[in-house]
């Protein structure tokens, strides 16, 4: 099978794209971005290439984005480059320069995705790049859900080349004469990924020369462990008794609580308190435990609405909402609330209507900040899980006059 057929067939299966959406595509200028990009326009997605220059590597960096601009015209995508002050950056969250250029690039992605009404965010994960997240998990101590790898689909992230192997996207570049340049940065061995990549996984094949493909076998195996793992996890009760390290440590995750601290209270006598950022865990007589928020109150956000044309200069905000001011009914109708279970959202960008639970889920919302998650509705509809997604409701299109931009006012809650 070609290919773009698997890419095609596995793009179905995993359901991460709808036939002919629009797509942004994070065009490095690389091998993997550059057959991610021809694929995803082979199959007739309407691709926005994004290039981010990090100016990091001086005239590298230049030559990059020169490069990508290219592959992009050739294949005929919109481009849009965006150039970081990294370095500031950096010094500002006291962090690498990896988690920095990881962080700019999705948060510019996510802003791109809403501003352009594309359905999700394709980058160019292949399988090697996998079976190197997977081992760097196993090396940490992770458990099943770590050493599964990455997922297909995370929430708008979308990697259609996940079980696609390196040879596989050299050989279409070759055959398609698509010429793609080398990161220097990838060749140097200074990160534990570089070095799994460069030394120790090229030791593995030698030894093992089919390892990539049967690795890449496990992981398939491992997600479909994990998916069955999460459907048969029993309820959490609040009894300690017969409860190991790894299952208190399920239960208790989504209120904040780390391994080492489910250990330590496996451990603990009656009277022992446990914090996270949101709860507090007491240990009770007969080994039992109790659950305590941290914070009680819940202060309803202030939200300001505003008018802007349509054809005026502004630049989309992350977290806000925009909706058509002409469409839309009535503001007066809108009203906020907190979430409650079995309430539904049909997102942005996608058919049919999904429950909010399940959305909040996708973008990091953990069960117990789902309790405290407001919810913007006109009469029986969700608009928007504020701050988050909005719903495809008095969207803004093409023919938008004026736009309603809303927002919650964080100085004067």
């Amino acid at each position: 099978m070609r290919l773009l057929d698997r890419i095609s067939a596995f793009i179905n299966a995993e359901s991460l794209l709808t036939q002919g959406s629009r797509v942004i595509v994070g065009l490095s200028g690389g091998a993997d971005s550059v057959a991610l990009l021809a694929l995803l326009s082979a199959l007739g997605h309407e691709c926005i290439a994004v290039h981010c220059h990090f100016g990091l590597r001086g005239n590298e960096s230049d030559r990059d984005a020169a490069h990508a601009k290219m592959i992009a015209n050739r294949l005929g995508a919109q481009f849009v480059e965006i150039r970081f002050n990294t370095l500031a950056y950096m010094q500002r969250h006291s962090i690498s320069a990896e988690m920095a250029c990881r962080d700019l690039r999705y948060a510019e992605f996510e802003k791109l995705r809403f501003s352009h009404g594309a359905e999700a965010i394709a980058v160019g994960h292949h399988r090697e790049d996998n079976i190197e997240t997977m081992l760097l998990n196993m090396l940490r101590g992770s458990g099943i859900h770590g050493i599964k790898g990455m997922d297909p689909k995370r929430g708008h992230i979308v990697r259609p080349l996940l079980e696609t192997s390196r040879n596989e996207i050299l050989a279409y570049l070759s055959v398609n004469e698509l010429p793609y340049i080398v990161d220097s940065s990838n060749l140097q061995n200074d990160y534990k990924r570089n070095k799994l990549r460069n030394l120790i996984i090229p030791m593995i094949m030698e030894v093992f020369p089919d390892a990539q493909k049967t690795l890449g076998q496990t992981l398939r195996n491992l997600r479909n462990c994990d998916a069955l793992y999460r459907k048969l996890l029993p309820e959490r009760t609040d009894s300690l008794i017969g409860v190991d390290a790894t299952l208190l440590h399920e239960w208790l995750a989504p209120f904040g609580f780390n391994s080492s601290q489910c250990r330590n209270i496996l451990r603990a006598e009656t009277g022992a308190e446990f914090r996270s950022d949101t709860h507090i865990l007491t240990i009770c007589p007969g080994k039992r435990y109790e659950l305590t928020d941290v914070a009680c109150e819940v202060i309803k956000p202030r939200l300001v609405c505003r008018t802007l044309p349509a054809d005026g200069p502004f630049k989309p905000q992350r977290g806000h909402l925009y909706v058509d001011a002409d469409s839309i009914p009535s503001l007066n109708d809108l009203q906020l609330r907190l979430w409650q279970e079995g309430d539904k959202i049909r997102p942005f960008g996608m058919t049919g209507y999904r429950f909010v639970s399940d959305v909040m889920r996708d973008c990091g919302i953990c069960s117990t900040r789902r309790r405290h998650t407001w919810l913007l509705c006109h009469n029986d509809e969700v608009l928007w899980i504020v701050g988050h997604r909005a719903s495809n409701h008095f969207k803004v299109t093409s023919d938008t006059k004026n736009i309603i931009e809303i927002y919650i006012d964080h100085e004067n809650i």
